[in-house]
C-alpha cells in the first residue's frame, strides 16, 4: 500500500513538473523570445522600443509552435502613443515592418489590446504590428502609418 501512495506520488510530481514542456504558449513579460543566433545589436535595438516606458504593455505571449516561434506582446494607448511607436519601430535599421488592421473582441471570452507586436522566428528580420479597429480608446484618424519603403 505504501509503495502504492509512493508511486502515485511521484507520477504527479513529474506530471506536475512537465506541464511547461508540453504547453503550446507561455507568458512573456516585456521581452522577445529570439533565436539562439540572432544578431544582439538588433536584439538590443528591438529591446530599446519595446521595454519603453512610454508604450503601456499589457500582455505578453510565446508560442512554441513550429515553424513560428512567435512572440506576441500587447498594448494599449492613443494615437499618439501608437505613431510614436511606429515611428520607433520604422528606425529600426534591417527590420522590415508589416501592420495589419483587425477587429478585434472585446467580450467575456476575450479582450484585445489596442494594438499588438508580433515577432516570428520564422521571418526574424520582420516585426508585425496588428492594429484593433475596435479599439474603444483609439481616434484612428488621428494615426500616422510610417513611410514604406523605410527612408534610408
Amino acid at each position: 500500500m505504501k509503495a502504492n501512495r509512493i508511486g502515485i506520488v511521484m507520477v504527479a510530481v513529474f506530471l506536475l513538473k512537465s506541464v511547461p514542456v508540453f504547453a503550446l504558449s507561455t507568458p512573456i513579460g516585456r521581452d522577445i523570445s529570439f533565436p539562439k543566433d540572432y544578431d544582439p545589436e538588433k536584439a538590443k535595438a528591438i529591446r530599446k522600443v519595446i521595454q519603453d516606458e512610454r508604450f503601456k504593455f499589457v500582455d505578453g505571449i510565446v508560442s512554441h509552435w513550429p515553424p513560428d516561434f512567435g512572440t506576441r506582446l500587447s498594448f494599449e494607448g492613443d494615437a499618439k502613443s501608437l505613431n510614436d511607436f511606429l515611428a520607433a519601430l520604422r528606425t529600426l535599421p534591417g527590420m522590415g515592418l508589416r501592420v495589419i488592421l483587425y477587429r478585434g473582441r472585446d467580450d467575456e471570452l476575450r479582450r484585445d489590446s489596442t494594438w499588438q507586436l508580433d515577432f516570428s522566428q520564422a521571418r526574424p528580420d520582420q516585426l508585425t504590428v496588428y492594429l484593433n479597429l475596435s479599439a474603444k480608446g483609439l481616434d484612428f484618424e488621428k494615426v500616422n502609418l510610417p513611410e514604406w519603403p523605410a527612408p534610408s
